[in-house]
């Protein structure tokens, strides 16, 4: 008998081995996992004695919680879909999002309610709205609560151990991506991407029974993907976080003992920006992972000297699960070699994981460290396609291979350096300038916090680059002095022209720059 492989056995897994233990932590609530399964288990029923059916979308607007970690598994169960939205869209984007993806049910934070209610005549499809909390004062076209589903069901498995009304290849999640070049795209992920990601991520970074990880970015963002189930899969700890406050994350670290964190370069910086950082106790932090933009140069080392612990990047992508390269962090290679891949590779493609690297007209490029391509990806953590999106896929994963967009080398042994995004090469005067090497020495300087790089149009080079930064609290320069920093540090052809000052970057949902907002803005200006 073959057993489809599918992220709901790690939750079957958990109901039987971790039922005692305490596996979910969310503002101030505490449940062992034999309290979460059984809630996952009621939501499922409740599901179902709506009519939720395989195939059928279950779509999530709210922050971090415990609650959304338990539709990771209460609609896949069926053979339903979960798809958790972006909080940080607007009512045009879920307009979109949710016309095109038709969810049957809809559960919203009462935060949402005014979005969602100025788009309600056109989402048809949704026949069933649900708050996660009993609040007063709600419209009428709430049908309940999440809470109230639960007293109401029955946590009884509704099919045999071993026996699923899906198979492996059909999807699990969908999740749109932000939608920064575009209308936004419902990647599909397959019980078996979500199961073998999983596998191979727990080996890979040692996951132990004991680690108990903070979940600070939303996981509605790729790291939803994966995180969830390699953990409940090993029986460690989520601390749910609902919104990101600096101060507040460094409180609950040090309160909840937590060993593990998985942070973007813009998150690392506030926390260790924090006035009394050092007075907090985070001695039991082992690992933090930074990923969801490339972080500025040396960032790990100062993230291990600020937290104690091993810190490290991790390269992959929303279509991939999304973790496909981790850095060789063994301690037997020679130290110089150890502070060159630190400083300039990502790490190699995990087991399972096959990379091409070709030019403009397709031609594989020798991995030789300097040769300069874009980066094709085939493997078990590739998405099945673009939910009714089949041009789209098809384009995408042309000869299938995944084609990332990001600009790469790759050295003999597979180790990763990523140049940039196809889309953020700079062309002037005929030469191709990477914005992230531009960035890179931009922060380098003491009064920078952030920074991005962009294309301006120029009459006689075509473009030119564009600097935008935001600078630490109580430091201060000009873009003069920044100007004259890069070419310092350097080829002047490639240092920015202009250095623009800002508050304030655009970011997404997760905290990413958005460069194609700087770029509708700026680029004629």
């Amino acid at each position: 008998m073959i057993i489809p492989l599918t992220p709901v056995r790690f939750f079957e897994y958990a109901e039987k081995i971790f039922k005692d233990k305490e596996g979910v932590v969310c503002e101030g609530e505490r449940f062992t996992y034999g309290d979460f399964c059984r809630r996952a288990r009621k939501i499922s029923n409740a599901l179902a004695r709506m009519g939720v059916q395989k195939g059928d979308r279950i779509a999530y607007l709210g922050y971090n919680c415990h609650r959304l970690l338990e539709l990771f598994y209460a609609p896949p169960i069926l053979g339903a879909i979960l798809e958790p939205l972006n909080i940080r869209l607007v009512a045009k984007d879920f307009d979109y999002i949710i016309n095109e993806s038709t969810p049957r049910v809809l559960f919203l934070d009462k935060d949402f309610i005014p979005v969602i209610d100025s788009i309600r005549d056109r989402i048809s499809s949704v026949e069933h709205f649900f708050t996660l909390e009993k609040s007063p004062g709600l419209p009428g076209w709430i049908q309940g609560n999440y809470e109230e589903l639960l007293q109401g069901a029955s946590a009884e498995r509704m099919y045999p151990l071993g026996e699923y009304p899906f198979d492996e290849d059909d999807p699990a999640e969908i999740f749109y991506t932000s939608g920064t070049t575009g209308n936004p795209k419902g990647v599909m992920m397959t019980h078996r991407n979500l199961y073998l990601h999983a596998l191979c991520a727990m080996s890979m970074m040692t996951v132990r029974e004991t680690d108990i990880q903070i979940h600070l970015i939303p996981l509605f963002h790729v790291n939803g993907w994966g995180t969830p189930h390699y953990l409940l899969a090993k029986g460690g700890k989520h601390i749910m976080v609902k919104r990101f406050d600096p101060a507040r994350t460094l409180e609950i670290m040090e309160k909840e003992r937590v060993s593990r964190a998985f942070v973007i370069p813009t998150m690392a910086n506030a926390l260790m920006a924090v006035p009394k950082f050092h007075s907090f106790d985070l001695s039991s932090m082992k690992e933090i992972l930074i990923g969801g933009a490339p972080p500025p140069r040396g960032m790990s080392e100062r993230v291990e000297q600020a937290f104690g612990c091993i810190a490290h990047t991790g390269f992959g992508m929303t279509e991939t699960c999304p973790l496909i390269v981790l850095p060789e962090l063994s301690e037997k290679l020679d130290p110089e070699e150890y502070r060159r891949r630190r400083h300039d590779t990502w790490g190699r493609p995990l087991p399972g994981v096959e990379f091409r690297l070709v030019d403009a007209n397709g031609k594989d490029l020798p991995w030789d460290g300097k040769s300069v391509g874009e980066l094709l990806v085939r493997g078990d953590m590739v998405m099945k396609g673009y939910f009714r999106q089949p041009e789209e896929t098809a384009r995408t994963l042309e000869g299938g291979w995944y084609h990332t967009g990001d600009l790469c080398a790759l050295e003999p042994d597979g180790q990763l350096i990523v140049k940039d995004r196809k889309k953020d090469i700079i062309i002037s005067g005929g030469e191709n300038i990477s914005s992230l090497e531009i960035e890179q020495v931009l922060y380098g300087h003491p009064a920078v916090l952030e920074c991005a790089v962009i294309g301006k149009n120029d009459e006689k080079w075509g473009e030119v680059p564009l600097a935008f930064v935001v600078l630490r609290e109580g430091h201060a320069t000009t873009p003069e002095e920044l100007i004259r920093y890069t070419r310092d540090n350097m080829a002047h052809f490639k240092a920015p022209r202009e250095v623009r000052i800002l508050k304030e970057f655009p970011k997404g949902g997760t905290g990413k720059i958005l460069k194609s907002v700087l770029r509708e803005k700026y680029r004629n200006t």
